[in-house]
């Protein structure tokens, strides 16, 4: 969810060349597991309205569908602000914010096994550890909490409170990695961005308890954490550099890599490079073990680039409209615009299927 697009609102309640092919040409696919070998694409949807929905395009690219949620559940309604998706087995855990649900379905064929709501406030991000589950819970305001459920069953277990934030979440070397800071907002116009402060949080699945807390560097904003080969990166980033931390989950330790480029902003690696963009839409790479900052982009994405992912060698990005159908940019690592797509309101992740 972008939260600055939606904080006058929410203030306001609380106070009371490259040619590439387009969709029209892709072919609908029709088998019983229709979604393996693929890439899942959210479409976040309105914050007041319920238009949440989920497309599907091949690793191929030939084959490209646009509802495939509704479609496969009697055209059932998914409901509003699709937050994030994880993955256990063969099933897809849909993560809603506003509705406070998680809808369980299979993941090759996208046919709902259940629905999640037990304990749910603003539920946000997930990732998985042995037979649990683990949930975040944010509304910016009172409850910051991650939630424990039960994969056999989907049974709440437990909620770890914390003091601020609980954003992202993943698994790493056996640990579950909590992001307990991150960003906030001026409360008046023009609603500048400001850091809640420079925590992590190691939660011990095997107890459900908190391990440690790791307190970074105060330099910029937590940005995003992600997990690669069994260790957590987090990246954060000021106006005039950016930073990305290695962290071993063991020992409550970090690394740190300084990047002389501001505004970084969400990361991503695949085959063992680095993937970033910054505010102006500017995408970036290197090796994980470089120490060379990038000067040169490999690609600018047009518009209001908000879902960004690279998946085995190509870079996806989106251009959310969160009033209409948005667009999706498909890249090779090069920079060449493989495929372009229309999905739907205001598209914020790319998942492997």
């Amino acid at each position: 969810m972008n939260f600055k697009k939606i904080l006058p609102f929410l203030f306001a309640s609380a106070l009371l060349f490259n040619v590439a092919c387009n969709d029209d040409d892709f072919m609908e696919s029709t088998k019983s597991e229709a979604y393996e070998n693929g890439i899942l694409i959210t479409n976040e949807g309105g914050y007041s309205t319920p238009t949440s929905e989920v497309s599907f395009v091949s690793n191929d690219l030939s084959i490209f569908e646009n509802k495939i949620y509704g479609k496969n559940n009697n055209e059932a309604i998914l409901g509003n602000v699709l937050q994030s998706v994880g993955f256990n087995g063969e099933n897809a855990y849909l993560v809603s914010n506003v509705p406070n649900k998680i809808d369980i379905v299979n993941r090759y064929n996208f046919k709902k096994q259940t629905t999640v709501t037990a304990n749910l406030d603003n539920p946000r991000y997930i990732a998985f550890s042995g037979s649990q589950y683990f949930v975040t819970n944010n509304n910016f305001f009172d409850v910051m909490r991650l939630n424990v459920y039960n994969t056999s069953n989907n049974s709440f277990v437990t909620s770890i409170n914390f003091p601020r934030a609980a954003e992202k979440v993943v698994e790493a070397n056996g640990k579950i990695v909590v992001q307990t800071d991150g960003i906030t907002y001026q409360t008046v116009a023009p609603f500048g961005e400001l850091p809640t402060g420079y925590s992590l949080t190691i939660v011990n699945p095997t107890t459900n308890t908190v391990a440690t807390t790791i307190t970074l560097p105060s330099n910029g904003i937590i940005r995003d954490l992600i997990s690669y080969n069994g260790d957590a990166y987090v990246l954060a980033s000021s106006n005039t550099a950016s930073y990305i931390y290695k962290v071993n989950t063991a020992n409550g330790t970090f690394t740190t890599k300084t990047l002389t480029l501001g505004q970084a902003q969400k990361l991503r690696i695949d085959a063992n490079k680095f993937y970033f963009h910054d505010s102006s839409n500017k995408i970036y790479s290197m090796d994980l073990n470089s120490t060379t900052t990038p000067t040169t982009p490999i690609v600018t994405s047009p518009g209001t680039l908000y879902g960004f992912n690279v998946i085995d060698g190509k870079i996806y990005s989106s251009d959310a409209s969160f009033t209409g159908d948005s667009k999706v940019y498909i890249y090779n690592t090069s920079g060449n615009l493989l495929k372009t797509l229309t999905t739907g309101i205001a598209t914020n992740g790319f998942y492997k299927n």
